[in-house]
């Protein structure tokens, strides 16, 4: 994410997205009753009746303003869109248009609120600050499948499963497939994902990732030059989930979104069930934040954008407590939100 203006005073800040992480973070900063600023297209007021009439009417690059009545973004997708009535531009003052925000789009946008939270200039600044960091793309696999998947800030996505069509023994069985086509398919696909920045971790049960990396460093060395082997007891998404939980995304970079919600959601999980420093639901954690109790405030991003979510994060700042927006899209999201989407962690017991 790129920040080329700012006038606080004002309330507005001009973004460039970059990437799909960016587009996720505007989702989560992007509200209802704010003021957004862009270059979009729309039918130009100009057309003729018979282009009209036709279908055939043009569509015109303009500026407009819209006040913001709904934001939708969709699991991995690289467009965010901000509905919202026309209040500044050249023609259709009043009625509503749709803005689609890209990371192809270098131009940017600009965002104006009344008043900007905390976490929202947070969010901004962890975006900028995470630009640099590199993306990891996992190979999770043993004899018969593989699946392939990176991981952003903005949570796992799977990019492919691939079967090795194995029946019997896929290394010895005259007239079946060969590990070196099995690999050539899984490698195709890591090739796409992969950039100059990104890093490579082989994970999996028993053996095969072992010969998986041995064939890759004979044939294709470029690719397999940052690469990180780990054992876990499954193959798949579930596999990933597990190596991810172990830390060997630590070992690669300073910093992952999606590794530090699964951590602190880890965490709370554990002290739950040894009855420890954690409580949940909304109730419970709001009357933790008014006695001081609590150490860290976990909410999923859904329930920040209500009144009682808005309200959890005023009290957690006027008692000094931190807090973490979990995105509600990635497994941590969604084992939190089993247990209502709010949860803390404790500096004492109540």
């Amino acid at each position: 994410m790129k920040i080329v203006f700012k006038d606080m005073k004002n309330g507005e800040i001009k973004v460039v997205p970059e990437n799909m992480d960016d587009i996720w973070h505007l989702y989560n900063i992007v509200e209802e009753g704010d003021l957004v600023r862009a270059v979009t297209f729309r039918t130009d007021d100009k057309s003729s009746d018979d282009q009209i009439r036709s279908k055939k009417t043009q569509k015109k690059r303009m500026k407009l303003g819209i006040h913001v009545t709904e934001v939708k973004f969709h699991e991995f997708s690289d467009r965010l869109r901000i509905h919202g009535k026309i209040v500044e531009g050249p023609q259709d003052l009043g009625s509503f248009h749709t803005i689609n925000i890209t990371s192809e789009d270098m131009n940017g946008f600009s965002i104006v609120k009344k008043e900007w939270k905390n976490h929202d200039l947070d969010r901004l600044e962890e975006a900028v600050r995470l630009r640099s960091e590199p993306i990891v793309v996992f190979v999770s696999l043993d004899e018969e499948t593989a699946t392939i998947a990176v991981l952003r800030q903005s949570g796992i996505q799977k990019i492919a499963d691939i079967d090795s069509h194995k029946s019997g023994k896929m290394y010895e069985d005259e007239g079946k497939t060969k590990p070196g086509e099995y690999f050539g398919e899984i490698i195709k696909i890591v090739k796409n994902c992969m950039t100059s920045d990104s890093t490579l971790v082989v994970v999996g049960p028993g053996f095969t990732r072992e010969h998986f990396v041995k064939y890759g460093r004979d044939k294709h060395t470029d690719l397999f030059k940052k690469c990180h082997i780990h054992s876990t007891g499954n193959e798949g998404m579930n596999g990933i989930q597990e190596a991810i939980k172990t830390g060997i995304v630590d070992q690669i970079t300073k910093e992952n979104r999606v590794v530090f919600e699964t951590n602190l959601v880890e965490k709370l999980f554990s002290e739950i069930k040894k009855n420890g420093l954690a409580t949940y639901g909304m109730k419970e954690v709001k009357n933790a934040l008014l006695n001081g109790a609590v150490e860290r405030l976990l909410i999923i991003d859904v329930l920040v954008r209500s009144k009682d979510g808005e309200n959890l994060l005023e009290i957690s700042k006027k008692n000094n407590s931190d807090f973490t927006i979990i995105n509600s899209m990635n497994d941590a999201g969604k084992k939190l939100e089993g247990i209502g989407g709010v949860a803390a962690l404790l500096r004492f017991k109540i």
